[in-house]
């Protein structure tokens, strides 16, 4: 079997058992893959095998795609999303680590809310799904754009899904924050620390003359 056909098999099945792991999980929590289950036991690493699988593959199949196919009138735009997609994918690779290790694999090690987190509730899922929609449209081909689909419902499946998760854990901090904060992206919550920013920053330059 080719490795294209591999890759698409294999992410397209992760995906599947994903998303019915979720789906099954809000149904009864005994079925729950997602917040991941404790380090160790059989639903993690089901979990993280699938989800490391999909990502590997969409990576993978969108890269190939992309690197095999640089002609004809949409290259530029093409080029341009892939850009995105690496700068994307460099701020998802911070907001790993600004969360750190032990949230990531659903630790709890208190409640984030400064920082990055002052402009979403997940930085990890809103740059991943950037990241996966511009490489996905880069790659113009059927198997892979559907692929990177894929992924970001199942990056935003998680993210709905772990928030009663952090009801629980964090109660009424989460939930002051939560109205506060959007789940990934809002103009509106950006255009005001933006502006709050703009004075502090001012103020500062006229201290160092």
């Amino acid at each position: 079997m080719p490795i294209d056909e591999i890759l698409t098999t294999a992410g397209a099945a992760s995906a599947f058992l994903l998303i019915l792991g979720m789906l099954a999980g809000r149904s009864k929590s005994q079925w729950r893959i997602w917040p991941a289950p404790p380090v160790g036991s059989l639903k993690s690493f089901a979990f993280w095998t699938l989800f490391r699988t999909l990502n590997v593959s969409v990576l993978a199949l969108a890269t190939e795609r992309f690197l095999t196919t640089l002609s004809g009138p949409m290259l530029p735009l093409r080029i341009v999303l892939a850009v995105a997609a690496f700068v994307a994918g460099i701020a998802y690779a911070y907001t790993l680590w600004s969360l750190g290790r032990k949230a990531t694999y659903c630790q709890a090690s208190g409640l984030q809310t400064s920082g990055i987190y002052r402009w979403t509730r997940n930085p990890q899922y809103a740059t991943a799904i950037l990241a996966f929609t511009a490489l996905g449209l880069a790659a113009w081909s059927f198997d892979a754009t559907a692929l990177a689909a894929a992924v970001v419902s199942v990056y935003a499946m998680m993210a709905a899904t772990e928030e009663p998760w952090l009801e629980d854990r964090y109660g009424s901090a989460y939930l002051a924050y939560k109205a506060k904060v959007p789940r990934f992206f809002s103009i509106r919550r950006t255009a005001a620390e933006l502006h709050a920013l703009i004075p502090a920053f001012v103020s500062n330059a006229r201290g160092k003359r």
